[in-house]
């Protein structure tokens, strides 16, 4: 077990858990303006980790034993054979999918709609003709896990927008019915009050696994809820063989000396080993990528290596990143801090800044911004222009 795994929290009772999946997944509607915790189910699928939450299902089995015939892992498996399918009498109409759609802009919902397993099955079972869609902000730390479900804390950032489908097999192509730059402006406002209003959370985890990376993770979450059917000729269950989403993702695009740079985030599971950066023209943009470091390349057989982002200059110029290297069996772990320079995507090398173990993050003076070391403070302006010279 790594060390990160065993930092589970309390507060995610074995009681906790099986509550919520007999409930398949929510707690209590919050207040307005209040952070909701959802309990996701966990499902690794074709080798990619999923998380989902579906209103009920047909014939659900105890989540601990595995996944029923109908369950919402069958949404995301890529095999027509296979439904989720509603477990409530009636068409299902008010049943709901809650699916993670990743860090990145959910553009477009792919749905293969029905059963799609024949013709014959699509036409026997119901599929929704019209669905009610919005989306959430996830934020999870680590240790919010088991190894059936994550939790996440969530606050809407849209209203509900309806979108109709065709009673048609083969995959339908929908927008996401929402305003992508006004999505992301309220994301960034929800990250920074997440950071807030958790700080004591953060660094009371921090004290119990000073080497755990507790940078909140991002994930948009689409609701997707029927709203309408079209009836099935034998059976009035409502079924959706898959879904996957089409996203905004911009990796290599450079920044422009007067384009914004809104917010720099550390990656979510599959990307956690990168540090990217969103501006006003792009989305995703690699700062760091600890496969492409020296650091990693020179590792020897029984040593990982992990980043994480540490602290970010309050223009978000500026991104200070530790790497961790723990030797496999050892208790011992080496952490020493790069600075990157945003803007330019470049670590700045350790002839200009030797500080490797003496960086404690970012402070504003008199207007300027400067990095605080073991050393003293140094002036980023003056620095930027010694990284351009160098």
């Amino acid at each position: 077990m790594s060390q990160i795994r065993y930092f589970t929290l309390i507060s995610i009772g074995l009681l906790t858990i099986l509550q919520s999946f007999c409930n398949y997944g929510l707690s209590a509607a919050p207040q307005q303006d209040e952070w909701e915790e959802m309990y996701f189910r966990a499902a690794k699928v074709n080798d990619e980790l999923r998380h989902y939450i579906v209103s009920s299902e047909l014939n659900p089995v105890d989540p601990f034993k595995g996944f029923g015939k109908y369950g919402g892992n069958n949404l995301f498996d890529d095999d027509l054979s296979t439904a989720w399918v509603e477990g409530t009498d009636g068409h299902g109409k008010g049943e709901y999918i809650i699916v993670k759609a990743g860090s990145y802009f959910p553009s477009a919902l792919l749905i293969d709609n029905g059963y799609q397993k024949s013709a014959n099955l699509y036409g026997m079972n119901s599929r929704p003709s019209r669905l009610k869609i919005s989306l959430h902000a996830g934020f999870f730390l680590e240790g919010d896990d088991t190894e059936i479900s994550s939790r996440y804390r969530t606050r809407k950032i849209t209203g509900a927008e309806y979108v109709t489908l065709d009673d048609k097999m083969g995959t339908q192509t929908i927008k996401i019915p929402f305003e992508r730059h006004r999505v992301l402006h309220i994301k960034d406002s929800l990250s920074v009050a997440f950071s807030r209003e958790f700080t004591d959370e953060i660094k009371e985890r921090k004290k119990w696994c000073p080497t755990c990376d507790m940078t909140p993770r991002f994930s948009f979450f689409v609701r997707i809820e029927i709203v309408d059917v079209y009836k099935g000729s034998r059976w009035e269950d409502t079924c959706i063989s898959g879904l996957r989403f089409s996203v905004v993702k911009t990796i290599n695009a450079d920044i422009g000396e007067n384009e914004a740079i809104l917010t720099v985030y550390q990656g979510d599971e599959e990307d956690s080993g990168k540090i990217f950066a969103d501006t006003e023209n792009s989305k995703g943009i690699i700062i760091a990528d600890k496969m492409k470091l020296n650091e990693y390349k020179e590792l020897a057989d029984h040593e990982n290596m992990d980043i994480a982002l540490m602290d970010v200059s309050p223009d978000n110029e500026w991104a200070q990143v530790d790497i961790l290297i723990v030797p496999e069996g050892e208790g011992r772990v080496e952490e020493f801090s790069v600075l990157y320079n945003t803007r330019l995507k470049k670590r700045v090398d350790k002839k200009l800044l030797p500080a490797a173990y003496g960086m404690y993050g970012f402070s504003e003076k008199d207007g300027k911004i400067f990095l605080e070391t073991a050393e003293g403070s140094v002036d980023l302006d003056k620095l930027k222009l010694d990284i351009v010279n160098w």
